[in-house]
């Protein structure tokens, strides 16, 4: 709460914050000029950070953290950003966390994704509107792509359900599981996964597995605007592990089943040998704390909002780090 608290106030708001922001800019830029670099605009100087910059914590280990969205953790009486547990778990616990690095950090400072900030952009530094509106998810998707790439071991996610615009599941994601030393059985999910009250128990604890739930989006399975059956379509392209494939098959028969989550929920589960729960510490063996809880809203599913479960199962023994 104490970092969400400090970020939020040096948000630019003000025209003084705003111009704060563009002192900034300006003077990083005509130092890389002064260096050689040659940027002839700012879009361009700030296009080389996200490509170019390191995006390594020199002081932190090998683990690399991400997170998406936010949640309510036990005892808050606020929804709290899943970066800020990203990086408060990464200064205690030596995680990589990208908003921490020298690359994260300067474009962080930078606020492109503010409506004040791309105004300014336009105003001071003759940037299209367009370009300039466009330029926050632009150099975002490349440096976390290259953070991604950097992985040197499996990864821990701090996220609940998965937005396929986000950038954790539109860039992060997609590079993690081609990663040769991440791949699905690398990513490893801090938080558990949400209840979605519209589909049968053994269905949501299939996606909630990590190894799957790494591959699946939240829209794939919103109640608003997908059926069953449209569902199983993406499920079926989801590769699983050995011990889930019996589960796997009877899940695509069932959705395949029914046209509506409603029929779904009526129809009885077909027989399946029950894989591993999929309660886990986050980050086997591993020193963290033995929960990362949240609080679930009366009667809110937590699809896409705010993570509902309440606790994670105790961390198991395993190898060490």
């Amino acid at each position: 709460m104490e970092r969400q608290n400090e970020y939020e106030a040096n948000v630019p708001r003000t025209g003084r914050q705003v111009s704060e922001v563009r002192d900034r800019i300006l003077r990083d830029w005509r130092e890389a000029n002064e260096k050689g670099e040659g940027h002839p605009d700012v879009q361009s100087f700030i296009r080389s950070i996200a490509a170019n910059a390191s995006v390594t914590n020199e002081d932190r280990g090998d683990v690399r953290a991400f997170w998406s969205y936010k949640s309510q953790p036990e005892g808050s009486t606020e929804v709290v950003e899943h970066r800020y547990v990203a990086q408060a778990c990464g200064e205690s616990r030596g995680y990589q966390v990208l908003e921490d690095s020298p690359a994260g950090r300067r474009l962080d400072s930078y606020h492109l994704w503010r409506p004040e900030v791309r105004q300014m952009l336009g105003r001071d530094f003759a940037v299209p509107s367009k370009e300039a509106k466009d330029l926050a998810p632009e150099v975002w998707s490349t440096v976390s792509r290259r953070y991604a790439e950097a992985a040197k071991g499996p990864v821990v996610v701090f996220a609940a359900d998965i937005g396929e615009e986000s950038v954790l599941g539109q860039d992060e994601l997609p590079q993690l599981l081609v990663h040769e030393r991440v791949g699905k059985d690398g990513v490893q999910f801090a938080l558990p996964s949400p209840r979605h009250g519209h589909l049968p128990p053994e269905i949501d604890e299939l996606i909630a597995d990590d190894p799957v739930r790494c591959q699946i989006r939240m829209e794939d399975f919103d109640p608003k605007k997908t059926t069953p059956k449209e569902f199983a379509k993406k499920l079926a392209a989801v590769s699983v592990p050995e011990s889930r494939r019996a589960e796997h098959q009877a899940a695509l028969s069932r959705l395949m089943s029914a046209d509506s989550y409603t029929e779904l929920n009526d129809r009885p589960a077909a027989s399946a040998a029950r894989g591993p729960d999929r309660a886990h510490g986050f980050m086997v063996a591993v020193d963290l704390p033995d929960r990362v809880p949240s609080q679930r809203p009366a009667g809110h599913l937590g699809h896409g909002v705010v993570n509902p479960v309440p606790e994670l199962a105790p961390r198991t023994a395993g190898v060490e780090r």
